[in-house]
């Protein structure tokens, strides 16, 4: 009986899956151990319980990691954590994805980077599927590397073809502990992918070279072809050897979406360049629209409109959210809970804004209110729901449309992690949306109003 640990169950559903992965193999006894109380996660404790796993919480886990075989620990753990010393093997959902027989003729396309990697990865994966080619995605865009190989056991056992493309996010954290779990040594990829290079998690690393050096550990000799973007170029060289005739830039010169959401200039090239036609790629990428909490306008409704950038978690994402939707009159909602950044990158942002709502959290009240006032830049709040933010940044959008009688756009975008106020950025870009609903229904007098 093989004793298998999940430490930490997070809020992103990695830990679930990974429980529910064990948990339905013969063979193996389940526990999940997290820090935070059991009312931190609703129902899922009772839902693992139901199926044998015992379940413990707020406690110090060592015990249960000397018990076990085997710890899947969850990237949100850290690793610098000292129990982690007692683990008989450390493992995580990619270190059995990748190592299982049944991924070993799917091709893998990896992307990681500070910002951009979700969208790049739905991207891909939607122009892939859009050109009759089946890709699964997972990773950090919110499904496990356990999801997936459930889905290829499956397939495997009835008969069923599996696909073609595995197409994964992953980041710094889940590259280090993917990296660790397999001695480093990592699989074949046909393509791997930098998407940016931002200062990020600083409150997990104690240098931004540290934070870089996990990212880089993804590339390699084992990568066919490596893709990084123009500005990243000098930086992958001059920090990796022997790897330059692998290396590819995008946008490039004849990036027909040179003038398009990054993503789909990084899809384009990554497509281009396994080996897939111009035409058919730009058709298939043509139809692809995004996806939640990155830059996903929600409504335009009477000249005001809803945009859901709650994925913004540094401030230079920030800067870009507003360049790209510039020049409209932006209304920008952020701050929230720091992760040992600056605020500087988005200072431009902020002096660009037509209001500017705040958010509370510790990055709020400790670098971004001192970077406000050092400016003379005005602020409302900081509030500590979104109820409250929305309805300030909403009331200042109403008055400049009514004065200059122009489409003003509030801008979710905070710049910071979400975890003070919400369960998650899907928590918190939900409740942005959840009240632009709200607003309208209520303004048009209806009892409830979809969202396209």
């Amino acid at each position: 009986m093989e004793k298998v640990l999940v430490l930490g169950l997070g809020n992103n559903g990695g830990g679930r899956s990974a429980a529910l992965y064990f948990a339905g193999r013969p063979g193996c006894q389940v526990r999940v151990s997290d820090a935070a109380p059991r009312e931190s996660f609703s129902s899922v404790p009772s839902e693992l319980e139901a199926l044998g796993v015992e379940c413990h919480f707020g406690s110090d886990p060592r015990d249960d990691i000397r018990w076990a075989d085997v710890v899947i620990k969850n990237p949100a753990v850290p690793s610098s954590m000292p129990q982690l010393s007692l683990a008989k093997r450390l493992a995580n959902d990619f270190s059995y994805l990748f190592t299982h027989p049944a991924a070993r003729d799917i091709k893998l396309i990896v992307v990681t980077g500070t910002k951009g990697k979700s969208t790049t990865v739905a991207a891909i994966q939607h122009g892939l599927m859009a050109m009759g080619h089946e890709a699964l995605m997972c990773g950090n865009i919110g499904i496990s590397g356990f999801t997936i190989l459930d889905e290829l056991e499956k397939r495997t056992q009835a008969g069923v073809k599996l696909p073609e493309y595995i197409v994964i996010e992953l980041s710094s954290w889940q590259i280090h502990d993917t990296y660790v779990a397999l001695n480093g040594m990592l699989p074949h990829f046909d393509l791997a992918i930098l998407t940016s290079k931002y200062a990020d998690h600083q409150n997990r690393y104690g240098s931004m070279r540290e934070y870089f050096d996990d990212k880089l550990r993804l590339f390699g000799p084992h990568c066919r072809l490596i893709l990084v973007g123009e500005k990243e170029k000098d930086f992958f060289l001059s920090h990796t050897y022997g790897l330059k005739k692998r290396v590819h830039v995008f946008p490039g010169h004849n990036n027909p979406f040179k003038d398009k959401k990054k993503e789909l200039q990084c899809a384009y090239s990554a497509l281009k360049l396994i080996g897939f036609h111009k035409k058919d790629v730009v058709k298939a990428l043509s139809s692809y629209k995004g996806i939640p909490h990155r830059l996903e306008q929600v409504a335009l409704y009477k000249d005001l409109m809803f945009v859901n950038d709650s994925a913004a978690t540094i401030a230079e994402a920030v800067a870009f959210s507003m360049n790209s939707i510039a020049p409209l009159s932006t209304h920008l909602i952020c701050g929230g809970t720091d992760k040992n950044l600056k605020a500087q990158g988005m200072a431009k942002a902020l002096s660009n804004a037509a209001s500017i709502t705040l958010l509370d959290g510790s990055f709020t009240q400790s670098v971004l209110i001192p970077l406000l006032e050092k400016k003379g830049l005005a602020y409302h709040g900081p509030f500590k729901t979104m109820k409250e933010a929305f309805n300030s940044a909403v009331k200042e959008a109403e008055a400049k449309r009514d004065e200059f009688k122009q489409v003003q756009c509030v801008l979710l975008s905070p710049g910071a992690a979400s975890f003070e106020l919400f369960k998650n950025e899907s928590d918190r870009g939900n409740q942005f949306k959840a009240l632009v609903r709200i607003y309208m229904a209520k303004d048009s007098g209806l009892k409830s109003f979809p969202l396209s």
